[in-house]
């Protein structure tokens, strides 16, 4: 620590201590290291004692060594002395000196042609004849006594002084014989025969036994596996690699069984090692050749070569035993499982350049075709295994299948992870350039902009039936959907990315066999060494638990991007309101993303219902009109239970940010409309008063007479009623309003209407307590508007509690409202005022079709039918559902069967006149005044085209066919 940090961080009295701790620890790592350092010096002493001792004594052992030697020698000459006893003749002795003299030049001659001989055989590949040569070539050494200092090898010496480096060029064949043979251990591509041969090779130079060289072999081999892990990638592929290694395992094991093994219950079998040993050293084969046999070949002094010479044959120091059954399993047992784990270990190093399931397919078959059997393999692997491992070993499964497994999840999860980064970018970048896309903030501009891509080519042939993706289904599809090009854009980068995560995932779990090998396979009958496609459960599931896991992904961050929008919304409350459209877009797009992913993401479908992946092509209008039945019934697949969770979910958070829409745009009408409504200034009223219509009435008076009088009714509504409500409709119609699920725009109208009966009701208690007073001109123009809004916002949704409570909250202010005209008005005014709400209802229902109940008409316009029922063609009726232009004509009435359609809101017609004034309990509210008066219904126009169609056409049509 710095000197200037202990002053500042500690006291006085805290230094002393620091210093005094510290001199401490000094002083004992001075003490310690003097310890060490002397033991140090006493270990290196006691060394230098042994090895004095060492010295001394190798020196007594040479010293022996030589004194035996000499004995050895004069004992030697001592017996050639005792061994020349007896007389012989001048000429026999000449004839054995000759005879001698013969078997010593061939001999040497001999000696002086096996260095070559020995060359020709290694460069051949026959060590084990090498290996002969030159033991015949050390027991002719040992013949001459070369190696030795006697006088007869100076003799020799003298008269060839070509021999005087002959031993020393010999010695050096045995370390070559030796390090070729174990190069052919290590080469599994070698025969049986060649790697037995070099085998018995190291076991006769070395004086062995047949475990030393089992366990040598088994050595190389593990090396050779070692020596195929290294990575190499500039040179060789990842799959001659990987097919490598295999080959050495199960060349290992099949080459361990006929070398080594040695059936002990049948004892009639023995293994290759044993036949070349026997081969090579059986002395009762002498002279007579057999498949070893060296012929030694020196000219025209071969006949004086000794028989000794002759017949050589190479002797082990100790009988060669064959290897135990139990033992030998017991060593391949150990060797499989040390080679699995450096197999592994090596392996998985290859695998991470491998980047596609595809190149893993490739590998994976590249193995099987490797380790697929014959009928004319002599030994099948199942018998190879039972016998060297006493157990079933599948190379594949055992050293392999797990590292392709763990790698083939690894790409998934990376691709999808990937996938999720890239989406989340793409959104990121799209909320951020929303104000660069106009099409975006108003999806009119995009869908009634006609392109090219409206209708794909491919549907003028298709006759309306097709399988595409509903990505591939057209620009017209699009649009009725309300799915803008950005939208199309990130599901569609998406949808591909996922896609081609699944194509290179049926690589390896479909089975595609090309047809030219399939005829080969009919040729030959193979026995498949493994199931290629065992491990497709795994990874279907895998797929399907990571495909959940980054779809939720997903979700998370598009809840967390609509919760930013929230909050920000939130914070804006009362200040800087420019920005909320802006927000609101952003929310908007969010939405609609959230159900264009679960549409038109069918790939993440697939990915998330992987076991039903294998569903056909030809299948999938048949799953899509399945889907709708199982969504509506509720039923769902178990495979697909995760998938409609997740469509739940995002169906949710669609829901949410229409929502967030909702809140804002129902606050900013409400706001604006509370503020026309209590404005009640001059100028504000010439700008919101609407012309009234003249109606003539006549009344009877008590004398009879009648008497003509005029009155004003309104006949259409507040120009801010009709300026919310229009406003309404642009802003449902900006945002793609004929594609919102019916419970956003249930839930956008109810909180709207409920929101204008609230300041109505707030209003008029405002009224009832100030000194202002509300004229009865003002109070029927305001009932004409709360009835019109309540008829045209129709489309409130199914919740009885909720409309119950409105229902009695619009009975109490149009019971208020009504209470500031004259009774007697009410009853005169009521039948007119119904039919001017009935006609501006009607001139109003082609702007407004947005708000009313897609299952009911705007008004009751049809009564009970029946044969006096006729239509008034002077009046349009239209439909409820609501596309580009809100309402579409229909004919009146389709059959005499069609059922009258209960208005929106209950209505009471009013008895006639039965008195001046209307009792409290008797509902305030209008009845419908019927759009037709007749009964009859004659064929209108429209049913006219009708028959036409059904008639002349369709007969036109099979005409044509």
């Amino acid at each position: 620590m710095d000197a200037d940090d202990l002053f500042v961080k500690y006291t006085v009295e805290e230094i002393r201590k620091i210093e005094k701790n510290t001199r401490s620890d000094i002083e004992k790592k001075k003490e310690d290291l003097r310890q060490m350092v002397g033991e140090r010096y006493r270990d290196l002493i006691e060394a230098a004692d042994t090895i004095t001792e060492m010295k001394n004594c190798s020196v007594k052992i040479l010293t022996s060594v030589q004194d035996l030697q000499k004995h050895c020698v004069n004992l030697q000459k001592t017996m050639m002395i005792r061994g020349m006893a007896g007389a012989a003749s001048q000429n026999q002795k000449e004839i054995e000196s000759k005879k001698k003299f013969y078997a010593i030049s061939s001999e040497i001659k001999l000696l002086v042609d096996i260095p070559d001989r020995i060359w020709s055989a290694l460069e051949g590949g026959h060590h084990l004849e090498a290996t002969q040569l030159y033991l015949i070539a050390c027991h002719v050494t040992s013949s001459l006594q070369l190696d030795s200092s006697t006088p007869q090898s100076a003799q020799i010496l003298k008269w060839f002084p070509v021999l005087s480096r002959q031993w020393a060029t010999l010695s050096h064949f045995k370390q070559n014989i030796l390090q070729s043979s174990r190069n052919i251990l290590k080469d599994f591509s070698m025969s049986d025969q060649k790697t037995a041969e070099a085998l018995c090779s190291i076991l006769l130079l070395e004086d062995s036994s047949p475990r030393q060289v089992f366990a040598e072999f088994l050595l190389a081999r593990k090396s050779a596996i070692q020596s195929c892990l290294t990575p190499d990638l500039h040179n060789t592929s990842v799959k001659t690699q990987v097919c490598t290694v295999t080959s050495v395992a199960e060349r290992t094991l099949r080459q361990i069984h006929s070398i080594f093994y040695n059936d002990e219950e049948s004892g009639d079998s023995s293994s290759l090692l044993f036949d070349i040993l026997s081969a090579v050293c059986d002395s009762h084969l002498q002279g007579k050749p057999g498949p070893y046999h060296i012929k030694l070949e020196v000219g025209n002094f071969g006949k004086y070569l000794p028989t000794h010479i002759k017949d050589f044959r190479p002797v082990l120091a100790a009988p060669a035993t064959p290897i135990a059954t139990s033992y030998l399993q017991q060593s391949v047992n150990q060797w499989v499982e040390t080679c699995i784990g450096d197999v592994q270990h090596g392996v998985s190093k290859f695998l991470r350049h491998i980047t596609t399931i595809k190149a893993l397919t490739g590998i994976r078959d590249a193995v099987y075709e490797l380790l697929e059997e014959t009928e004319d393999d002599r030994a099948s692997w199942k018998s190879v295994c039972e016998k060297v491992l006493k157990r079933r070993l599948s190379l594949w499964s055992e050293f392999l299948r797990s590292l392709f497994i763990t790698r083939i999840q690894a790409i998934i999860q990376d691709s999808l992870d990937e996938t999720v980064s890239e989406t989340q970018r793409l959104i990121s970048e799209a909320t951020e350039k929303l104000e660069d896309s106009p099409e975006e903030r108003n999806i009119c501009s995009y869908i009634w902009r006609e392109s090219g891509l409206d209708i794909p080519s491919e549907a003028a042939w298709d006759r309306g039936i097709t399988t595409k993706k509903p990505l591939e289904s057209g620009g017209l599809y699009m649009k009725t959907k309300a799915y803008t090009p950005q939208n199309q854009s990130i599901c569609s980068a998406l949808d591909n990315r996922v896609s081609v995560l699944l194509e290179d995932l049926a690589n390896y779990t479909s089975e595609s066999q090309p047809s030219q090998q399939r005829d080969k396979d009919l040729e030959l009958v193979r026995t498949p060494p493994f199931d290629r496609y065992a491990d497709n459960t795994t990874l279907f599931s895998f797929m399907q638990i990571t495909s959940v896991r980054s779809t939720t992904k997903l979700c998370e961050f598009l809840k967390a991007q609509l919760l930013s929008c929230k909050v920000s919304l939130e914070s804006l409350e009362n200040t800087r309101q420019e920005e909320k459209p802006k927000i609101v877009d952003r929310a908007l797009l969010l939405g609609r993303l959230c159900g264009s992913v679960v549409e038109l993401c069918t790939s993440l479908k697939k990915a998330i219902c992987i076991a039903d992946i294998k569903e056909s092509k030809a299948d999938a209008v048949r799953s899509r009109s399945r889907l709708k039945r199982q969504s509506t019934s509720g039923d769902v697949l178990p495979e697909e239970k995760e998938w409609f969770s997740l469509v739940k979910v995002f169906q949710e958070q669609s829901e949410e940010a229409f929502k967030l829409w909702s809140n804002v745009t129902c606050s900013t009408l409400l706001e604006e409309f509370k503020f026309n409504l209590t404005d009640m200034s001059p100028s504000s009223t010439l700008k919101i008063i609407t012309k009234w219509d003249k109606i003539e009435i006549q009344e009877e008076t008590d004398d009879g007479k009648k008497v003509t009088s005029t009155i004003l009714l309104p006949v259409q509504s507040s120009w801010y009623v009709q300026c919310l409500l229009f406003g309404l409709c642009e802003e449902i119609s900006r945002i793609g309003g004929h594609a919102l699920s019916r419970v956003t725009v249930s839930a956008l109208i109810q909180d709207i209407s409920q929101g204008l009966i609230t300041c109505y009701q707030e209003h008029l208690k405002e009224l009832q307590k100030g000194k202002d007073t509300l004229h009865q001109a003002q109070a029927l123009q305001w009932v004409f508007d709360v009835r019109f809004f309540t008829s045209v916002m129709s489309g409130r949704g199914e919740d009885k509690k909720v409309n119950a409570a409105y229902q009695k909250q619009l009975k109490s202010v149009i019971d208020t409202l009504e209470g500031y005209i004259d009774p007697f008005d009410l009853d005169v005014f009521h039948p007119h005022l119904q039919q001017k709400l009935n006609s501006h209802c009607q001139r109003c229902s082609l702007l407004m079709g947005a708000l009313t109940n897609p299952n009911k008409h705007l008004l009751s316009s049809h009564r009970a039918a029946s044969s006096t029922y006729q239509e008034q063609h002077n009046v349009l009726p239209v439909a409820g559902s609501q596309l580009r232009f809100n309402l579409l004509p229909l004919s009146t009435v389709q059959g005499s069967a069609l059922p009258a359609v209960q208005p929106a809101i209950p209505r009471i017609d009013p008895e006639p006149h039965k008195s001046k004034t209307r009792s409290p309990s008797t509902p305030n509210l209008f009845g419908s005044a019927g759009f037709h008066k007749s009964q009859t219904v004659p064929a209108s126009l429209s049913s006219k085209f009708e028959s036409l169609k059904t008639g002349w056409l369709s007969n036109l049509g099979v005409q044509s066919k």
